[in-house]
């Protein structure tokens, strides 16, 4: 798909992914699911001090959408089937 894709360190807050296309940063979380309130910090502290002219996204196995108002949420089905981020 034209990305380039590596691991990221946030100040010790691993990012799973960072993917660079035309000039574009996405920051990638991926979770089996951020349900628990526990998993939910972890998993969202990790894009803190990451600013917002890059796409934050997080992709789990949740039907609940939780998106806010930094970060998209991607069900995992639906990633699957996308042709682009």
């Amino acid at each position: 798909m034209g990305f380039s894709v590596n691991v990221y360190n946030n100040n010790g807050k691993e990012i799973d992914f960072l993917a660079n296309k035309d000039n574009k940063k996405y920051y990638i979380q991926v979770a089996y699911s951020i349900a628990e309130d526990k998993t939910y910090e972890r998993e969202f502290s990790a894009f803190k001090n990451i600013d917002n002219l890059s796409q934050k996204i997080i992709i789990t196995n949740d039907d609940i959408d939780y998106s806010t108002s930094v970060v998209k949420h991607i069900k995992l089905k639906d990633f699957l089937t996308m042709d682009t981020l």
